[in-house]
């Protein structure tokens, strides 16, 4: 049965879509059919997360009815597949996204929509297509009181939320701690992703940084939250694995 979790954030900035691209990638390489859409109308860029140019064929001509989800789906080398929004058209009838998923229900084990920021009609369109919310939030009070937001408008559409990643860690005095977000959201934290240079690295060479940087540790932790999401606990690793985790990240290629 396919499980179709929407990615919502309630602000812009945290990471949402790398969070997602990542981690759709992630649930790709455990060997899973993983297929992702761009439920951001009004800011689209997952595509340029994938290294995908333009398409000719997008999610917004599915809404409208001008073409088929099948038309409009890419697959990137490492087996997710992509279905981009448009970068040049920043309305659509984004009521039409529930409809739009059910030829592909059945077919995929993971559906993932990457929500618009904020907590407007596009993020309750994409709530609504989905069967559960994934809440992604960087580890700042505004980030946080505006994923809270988010998470209600989920629990009032009647939706599991999973969890909260926090993306973005630096690990510094002045951020929220890992506790009292927890605190805060009342869900649990399924995910730590740490601030790295590597993240940024991968997206400036339009690729998810699993594969850019695989054994780094932004890649080890939504690795984690890959395996969390399916309702497993992360695989133990060793020392040595940590020791070249941790040199990997000090590497300067």
């Amino acid at each position: 049965m396919t499980r179709v979790i929407s990615v919502v954030s309630g602000k812009g900035g945290v990471g949402k879509t790398t969070v997602t691209s990542n981690l759709g990638t992630a649930l790709s390489r455990q060997g899973h059919d993983v297929l992702i859409i761009d439920g951001n109308f009004s800011g689209a860029n997952l595509a340029q997360h994938f290294g995908l140019g333009f398409s000719d064929v997008t999610f917004n001509d599915v809404l409208r009815g001008d073409a088929y989800i099948t038309q409009a789906v890419s697959k990137h080398p490492e087996g997710v597949s992509i279905v981009p929004a448009s970068v040049l058209e920043f309305s659509t009838n984004a009521d039409q996204l529930k409809h739009s998923l059910v030829e592909f229900l059945g077919d995929k084990d993971f559906v993932f929509i990457d929500a618009a920021a904020g907590i407007g009609d596009e993020v309750e369109a994409a709530i609504e297509a989905s069967d559960e919310v994934l809440l992604v939030s960087e580890p700042e009070l505004p980030a946080l009181t505006n994923c809270l937001g988010a998470k209600k408008m989920a629990e009032q559409l009647n939706r599991d939320v999973l969890g909260l990643v926090v993306n973005g860690v630096k690990n510094e005095k002045s951020e929220v701690s890992l506790e009292d977000a927890q605190d805060l959201m009342e869900t649990n934290i399924i995910g730590k992703v740490p601030d790295h240079k590597h993240v940024r690295e991968a997206i400036a060479l339009r690729k998810p940084v699993v594969s850019h940087k695989p054994q780094s540790k932004a890649s080890l932790a939504i690795r984690d939250v890959a395996h969390r999401v399916k309702g497993n606990e992360p695989p133990e690793r060793g020392l040595t694995v940590r020791i070249k985790s941790s040199i990997h990240d000090i590497a300067p290629f």
